[in-house]
């Protein structure tokens, strides 16, 4: 790839990264007219349209849609292999791609701010990109070398990717202050009462949250745990939530946990990262110090 090629390959993926051309405006140093001559000079290039911009704001093309998905996947691999290079004379330097899940932030057995602030005791030049995502996406972010390293409750384990186990975290399930079980005797509610309501369930997870439940008629479906906290919160549906980051909204009052011994669920927590020959030094050595941490702290989350 050549030095010009590259500059307009990197101007084009940070218009998408920012929304438009002024968002770009900052991140590249450009001014908007030169980052105007960059998208068209990359158009000609190629032989098509990337983006549409005006009165109607910034939008991709369909073609743009898969321009960027292999600019941004050429771009990776040439950042990582620049910084493979320099990495040889000593330097830690490059981006460090990070993938999670949400709700990690309340979880102490996922000490990822504590691993961070440990990869940054030794003096280096790498930037950190966090992403949060569904762990789905996330595996296919790290086949396509998107991200370096993912952490989430993977149940599906791909060829290609390498697994290590970090925590065990419990599920319980909640229902809101509006909820007609809200105020129920505990001793009353089993499984089979659960079934004449309606029940959210996390789309990523093929509703195994809810595995043994006879669900009501009607449902909802969420993409991550604070959708779901929202529709327990409503009052309209029972769900599924990790006992930590359920913790606090409880002892506020605007949930309650539903106890019985059929209503609990454990989701295994995994590192996973891309199989290659060898991994580059910025993400071995982050790898090290987050296991390190994890290793100190107890097997399941429980909140």
């Amino acid at each position: 790839m050549s030095i010009y090629s590259r500059r307009l390959i990197r101007t084009f993926c940070a218009v998408v990264e920012n929304g438009g051309f002024s968002g770009a405006q900052q991140t590249l140093g450009l001014s908007q007219p030169a980052i105007s001559t960059h998208i068209r000079d990359l158009e000609t290039v190629l032989g098509y349209s990337l983006c549409q911009r005006g009165r109607s704001g910034f939008f991709l093309t369909e073609r743009g849609k898969i321009a960027y998905e292999k600019c941004r996947q050429v771009l990776n691999v040439v950042d990582d292999f620049e910084a493979d290079l320099l990495e040889l004379r000593g330097s830690l330097r490059g981006t460090l791609r990070l993938g999670l899940v949400d709700t990690v932030l309340t979880c102490d057995q996922l000490p990822v701010s504590e691993a961070i602030r440990d990869f940054y005791t030794r003096d280096n030049e790498v930037q950190i990109e966090l992403t949060v995502s569904s762990p789905t996406e996330l595996e296919v972010d790290l086949l396509n070398n998107t991200i370096h390293i993912a952490i989430a409750p993977f149940w599906q384990k791909l060829e290609g990717l390498d697994y290590r186990h970090v925590m065990t975290e419990e599920h319980r399930m909640y229902c809101g202050r509006s909820h007609d079980l809200f105020e129920a005797d505990g001793a009353d509610i089993d499984p089979k009462i659960l079934s004449n309501y309606p029940i959210s369930s996390r789309t990523y997870q093929q509703q195994k949250e809810v595995h043994g439940i006879e669900l009501g008629a009607s449902q909802a479906m969420v993409s991550n745990m604070e959708a779901q906290m929202l529709l327990i919160r409503s009052g309209r549906f029972l769900g599924t939530l990790p006992v930590h980051f359920a913790r606090d909204w409880e002892q506020r009052g605007s949930i309650r946990r539903i106890d019985h011994d059929d209503l609990v669920w454990r989701s295994d927590f995994f590192l996973a990262v891309r199989r290659t020959p060898t991994q580059r030094y910025a993400v071995s050595e982050f790898i090290r110090k987050f296991m390190s941490l994890v290793a100190d702290s107890p097997a399941v989350a429980m909140g």
